[in-house]
Order: C-alpha cells, then sequence, then structure tokens
C-alpha cells in the first residue's frame, strides 16, 4: 500500500511542473505597443502587435508573419467600409502618408478584422524577413 502511494506521489510532483511548463509554452505572450499618437488613414492606433503563427511538424514553430494595427471602433463604421476606404487610401496615397510607409514592404497585404470593440488592420509579408520589416515600419508610424 505505501508502494502505491509513493508512486502515485511521485507521478503527480513530476506531471505538475512539466504540464505547467507545456501549458506555459502554448500560452500566447502579447507584445503590444500602446501607442497614443499614432494613426492609421486618420483613426487612432490602440496598439500595433507583431503577428506570429506556429506551425506544427513534429515540433512547435513559431514563425513571424507581419503586424497587427488596432483601432478603435466608432458608430457605423465597418471591416467592409475601412477595408473599401483602404483602397482608396492605397490608390490615392501619395508620398508622405501614414499607410504607405507600412505597405512599401514587397510582397505585403493587408485584411481588416472586426474585433467588436474595434478593427484590427492585420499587415502581412511573404516571408520572416519581410514580415520584421513590416513590424518596424508598423512602430514607426506617428
Amino acid at each position: 500500500m505505501n508502494r502505491s502511494i509513493l508512486i502515485a506521489g511521485a507521478i503527480f510532483a513530476m506531471a505538475g511542473p512539466l504540464g505547467a511548463t507545456a501549458w506555459a509554452d502554448q500560452k500566447d505572450v502579447p507584445q503590444a505597443t500602446q501607442n497614443s499618437g499614432s494613426t492609421l488613414m486618420g483613426y487612432h492606433v490602440l496598439s500595433i502587435t507583431p503577428h506570429s503563427v506556429d506551425e506544427i511538424n513534429g515540433k512547435r514553430t513559431r514563425h513571424l508573419v507581419g503586424a497587427e494595427l488596432r483601432i478603435e471602433a466608432q458608430p457605423g463604421m465597418t471591416a467592409e467600409y475601412l477595408t473599401v476606404e483602404l483602397r482608396r487610401h492605397l490608390a490615392s496615397a501619395v508620398q508622405g502618408s501614414t499607410i504607405e510607409p507600412v505597405f512599401g514592404v514587397e510582397g505585403s497585404s493587408v485584411e481588416v478584422r472586426s474585433t467588436g470593440d474595434g478593427f484590427v488592420f492585420h499587415f502581412t509579408a511573404s516571408d520572416t524577413g519581410h514580415a520584421e520589416e513590416l513590424v518596424r515600419r508598423a512602430h514607426r508610424l506617428g
């Protein structure tokens, strides 16, 4: 009887730290920058966050793919409206535009999504090097 209690205790003792470590590895650690002075197309940028994706091929590998810029929602604003406004802004972009430096990265694209209390512009790049450049330029906005 004592032996089975000792074995069970040893299993629980080892499983605790290992389980906590595995859970901590999966937790997403936000690296958002609160940026009160930045604007994107005239809208106040609440935060700029590097955007990574996980690839699982025998082990978990995290790859940087771009940056996320969050703006506050306003009455009547929708993701579709912001997408159309973004296209118009890019079509008539002049040098010095707030979004042009971010979009100057080769192979970059953007998608606008609603978050309920705001909107996120997902800027993505074709590879990690270009993604790092996107993040660097996004932090320079403002």
